[in-house]
């Protein structure tokens, strides 16, 4: 859904509701990478798993899976298709180490789970879990956010704001907080709530500040959108407060909520399987719906394309999961 309705989200004019209907779409599935991260936390650090198991299991197949799809994106492109392999070899030979566009996951994983047996340690310790994450929530999200506020809806205004914010953001790069920020924060924050009992009222209050989440992310990229008068992203990273919002309510609303049909835990469970492969192949399909049969978000009714589309690329690229999953040496490695 946030691939699709991305695809086309820059070429839309930005006061037309065909960009609008991107930007709530895009908006609303925000918490996805988070809330991925966060699941990845509470598996792995709730279990005791030896440095080796890490690297021969889990980041052997991550990085063997990043390598072996590069190639076959590069592969894939037209150029190649076009002129040949050693033609698309030469030109795209960065690509493979880069990766395409949705390949960063892969090289951010890699990096979270190197980092495992130290964040154990963390998390071991209650006071220091805590001590942790409020740091990286003052630096990774909060002055960063209120930082780009302050510039997008006040600078442009008061050239004073725009001199406080630029030393404030130089006295933070000098403090060079590097230790609490990335993804580590969504990471032993997922283990963190896991284990942690949240009362009624408290998860009230979460459900209220995630739709306030959800709300500010359409709002806060359509302000700033009409006001510049071209697309920005300033408010879809995944270190926003807005998207933070939008990560914790949706992992708590799962946690909290009692799934108790068999069958839907059965075909849950079944999907899990096949997800990695979607996940790779993906981007696949939504190129190649476009270029070849020129079907994509600007086809028809934007309201209704970007959930058509999703839902083709989905079954698209589950059958190709479902059949790669049934080949062993890549079932074990690629997918």
């Amino acid at each position: 859904m946030l691939h699709v309705a991305g695809s086309n989200w820059n070429k839309a004019d930005v006061s037309g509701l065909e960009w609008q209907v991107f930007n709530f779409y895009d908006s609303i599935v925000r918490w996805a990478v988070p809330v991925f991260i966060m699941i990845s936390g509470s598996l792995f650090l709730g279990r005791d798993i030896s440095l080796k198991t890490i690297y021969k299991k889990h980041i052997l197949r991550l990085a063997t899976a990043f390598f072996v799809w590069n190639i076959f994106y590069v592969l894939m492109t037209s150029a190649t298709l076009k002129n040949g392999i050693i033609y698309g070899f030469k030109t795209h030979l960065a690509s493979i180490f880069t990766g395409h566009y949705h390949m960063w996951f892969i090289l951010m994983l890699i990096g979270l789970y190197m980092c495992i047996p130290i964040y154990r340690r963390i998390v071991s310790d209650d006071k220091a879990t805590r001590y942790f994450l409020l740091l990286a929530f003052i630096f990774a999200f909060a002055v960063p956010w209120i930082l780009r506020l302050l510039t997008d809806f006040g600078a442009y205004k008061y050239e004073w704001i725009q001199k406080a914010v630029d030393i404030i953001d130089k006295d933070v790069s000098v403090m060079n907080m590097k230790t609490v920020l990335g993804y580590s924060f969504y990471f032993i924050l997922g283990y963190y709530l896991d284990i942690n009992e949240l009362k009624k009222d408290i998860r009230t209050w979460i459900y209220i500040l995630g739709i306030a989440g959800f709300i500010c992310t359409v709002l806060l990229e359509l302000a700033l959108a009409l006001r510049t008068q071209k697309a920005s992203e300033n408010y879809y990273g995944n270190f926003n407060v807005n998207v933070l919002l939008e990560a914790v309510c949706v992992h708590t609303l799962f946690k909290y909520h009692s799934f108790k049909k068999e069958k839907l835990n059965r075909l849950a469970v079944t999907f899990s399987g096949y997800c990695f492969g979607i996940y790779l192949v993906h981007a696949f399909f939504i190129e190649k719906l476009s270029s070849i049969l020129k079907l994509n978000t600007l086809s028809f009714n934007a309201i209704v394309s970007v959930p058509v589309i999703a839902l083709i690329v989905f079954a698209a690229s589950l059958c190709v999961s479902v059949i790669l999953n049934h080949i062993p040496v890549i079932k074990k490695y690629c997918v």
